[in-house]
């Protein structure tokens, strides 16, 4: 039996017995305590947790919409407290988790930016050598930027043409994806990537990262993403230009280095490669998130525009 007395615990007790149990990385706890601390803590903290009704979350969340809260720093702050709720029904303190059927503020699925082969190039001969061939494999294989900058000499079979993503670069250091994990996969390397890419590796050692810093002084030490972008990714794009659909120079457009993953896969679904081949090249957990490329297939709207051929008394207007 459970003893409802135990449910008298404040929100913020339990919080914290909840999150010195929790096992997960260091740059995801600190995003979770800002969470905590700007969105849950303010509402809840002295909340006896058995005080606690589902229509008490509804209301924090329109509370935190009108605060002018964003949908994704809502979602956040709700899976967080979902997930403390759970805790809270597995140890018995309270009988069912009260985030259920909780209405969120909708976020909205913005269309993958991607790149043009004129812009691609553009922005590759503005690079140096080094970071000319690692944006090359990031434009041909769709990996991550953690993945580019965690890539290991001996994860690259030169014999096969292919390369196995198997480690991430993090804020925290090399990782491991776990073996169940989709995102531990095998990429094929075009013949021109592998060329470029042996000519980067010759002389690295088996266990080397592929891709480290160059800089006189501190070479040889994992990339930092935010460095990498200051220094590298930005002054590259910002310089690179491309003729437009008018026949005029015009800049490149400023988006950020996961822009070549998301070109990757566009030039691939565009020249009709299946979905559901892009979902495992690029180790999407969910086919929904590969869905964001359906548009881009060459038949995608012919369904549509061959139902309206056959319409045998099509509507006309006079001209």
């Amino acid at each position: 039996m459970r003893d409802p007395r135990v449910g008298e615990i404040a929100f913020r007790e339990w919080h914290d017995r909840w999150w010195n149990a929790r096992i997960v990385e260091p740059h995801t706890l600190r995003g979770d305590a800002s969470s905590i601390k700007n969105h849950v803590m303010p509402y809840w903290a002295d909340w006896e947790m058995r005080a606690i009704t589902r229509m008490d979350v509804q209301s924090w969340i329109r509370s935190l919409v009108e605060k002018g809260a964003g949908p994704a720093a809502i979602k956040r702050a709700y899976n967080l407290t979902s997930s403390i709720m759970r805790a809270a029904v597995d140890d018995d303190v309270i009988a069912v988790s009260l985030c259920r059927s909780i209405d969120l503020p909708p976020i909205a699925v913005k269309p993958p930016q991607w790149f043009t082969p004129d812009q691609a190039q553009s922005i590759l001969d503005g690079l140096a050598p080094a970071w000319r061939t690692m944006c090359l494999l990031g434009f041909y294989t769709g990996l991550r930027w953690g993945e580019l900058s965690g890539l290991h000499r001996h994860r690259i079979d030169t014999r096969r043409s292919r390369l196995f993503v198997v480690e991430v670069n993090t804020k925290s250091g090399i990782k491991e994806y776990p073996k169940s994990s989709k995102s531990r996969r095998e990429a094929p390397l075009p013949p021109h990537v592998l060329a470029a890419l042996e000519r980067h590796i010759h002389q690295l050692d088996r266990d080397a990262v592929v891709f480290a810093t160059i800089t006189k002084g501190r070479s040889g030490r994992l990339l930092a993403d935010s460095n990498w972008r200051r220094q590298i990714w930005w002054p590259a794009v910002e310089a690179a230009y491309h003729f437009g659909d008018d026949g005029e120079l015009q800049l490149v457009p400023r988006y950020p280095p996961h822009s070549m993953r998301h070109t990757c896969a566009s030039w691939l679904v565009q020249r009709g490669v299946s979905l559901y081949e892009v979902q495992h090249l690029l180790g999407h957990e969910s086919f929904q998130t590969t869905q964001r490329y359906a548009h881009l297939q060459p038949d995608a709207h012919k369904a549509v525009l061959g139902a309206w051929e056959r319409m045998e008394t099509p509507l006309t207007i006079v001209a």
